[in-house]
């Protein structure tokens, strides 16, 4: 049986010679380690730079190791420590997860399905603090560099909202959730598919996720659907986004995104409207 080729690895614009791991913020493209420019805006390309981005300060940020999109040599970028200062907030304005407040912003499905509350979804992810930040300031970093600041955002809260869809799905009727836990394992998920595409390091985030799904399937405290609903939305935003960034046509990778995003945004809504809370019950404890 014949293997299917290999997926070829985005190359520089620049430099078609050489691997283009990086996204230009600005226009998209992927651009290798020699063309990054660090702007306030993100990474960019020395022609976008040159054509009008805010360039009050340019600096070229880190050498070689720290900007390679691999986990453990890639410094926090500027999505995930926004990310990360939101949570702190939200978690000080919170009184430091209070009951009341868990209650009223957290995810409740039977306070979803009949007050329509379905903010719940979103606030829910932004209610604890944890190790997941911690998770985030690890992989994170090495995602965004790989996807580019605005699909990374995008892939954290949509896989957050996964999450959350599936804990609404299938916990207990008035079973509280909250955390960034379905964000953070559509990170991780995320990362284990770019890796992959591009043979990258991809063994300590591979034992991360399955070391977090043991335990979460071992406490009942944990919301294991949690993660596994917020994996499989990033494992497929990954797979679709990093598709349409090989796309050599800048409208068609911005329409593969945008439409990949909104697919999946449909799809969530619409299993929340056609299937009651409730009405599939997995339990493993």
């Amino acid at each position: 049986m014949t293997q299917p080729p290999p997926v070829p690895a985005p190359v520089c614009y620049r430099h078609p010679a050489r691997l283009g791991p990086v996204v230009c913020a600005r226009c998209d493209r992927p651009i290798c380690t020699d063309c990054m420019i660090q702007a306030p805006v993100g990474w960019q390309c020395p022609e976008c730079v040159r054509q009008g981005a805010k360039t009050s300060r340019v600096v070229n940020p880190f050498s070689g190791a720290t900007r390679t999109g691999v986990v453990g040599s890639t410094n926090p970028t500027p999505a995930v420590i926004g990310l990360i200062a939101v949570n702190v907030l939200i978690f000080v304005a919170s009184g430091f997860g209070k009951a009341s407040v868990i209650d009223r912003f957290g995810g409740l499905s039977h306070q979803v399905l009949q007050s329509d509350e379905y903010y719940r979804f979103l606030t829910s992810m932004f209610l604890h603090i944890s190790s997941n930040m911690l998770a985030l300031l690890i992989v994170g970093p090495a995602v965004e560099v790989m996807l580019g600041r605005s699909r990374f955002l995008a892939l954290y809260l949509i896989a957050g909202l996964g999450g959350s869809v599936a804990s609404y799905l299938f916990t207990p009727a008035g079973t509280v959730g909250a955390g960034a836990s379905g964000a953070i394992f559509g990170v991780m998920g995320a990362y284990v598919v770019l890796a992959h595409r591009r043979r990258q390091p991809m063994g300590p985030v591979v034992a991360l996720i399955v070391i977090n799904l043991v335990i979460g399937f071992a406490d009942p405290a944990i919301d294991w659907r949690d993660h596994i609903g917020g994996l499989v939305v990033g494992v497929a935003l990954a797979l679709a986004y990093d598709y349409g960034l090989r796309l050599r046509q800048r409208s068609q990778m911005l329409s593969l995104t945008i439409g990949a995003s909104i697919v999946t945004l449909g799809v969530l809504a619409i299993v929340v409207k056609a299937v009651p809370p409730g009405h599939i019950f997995l339990e493993f404890n």
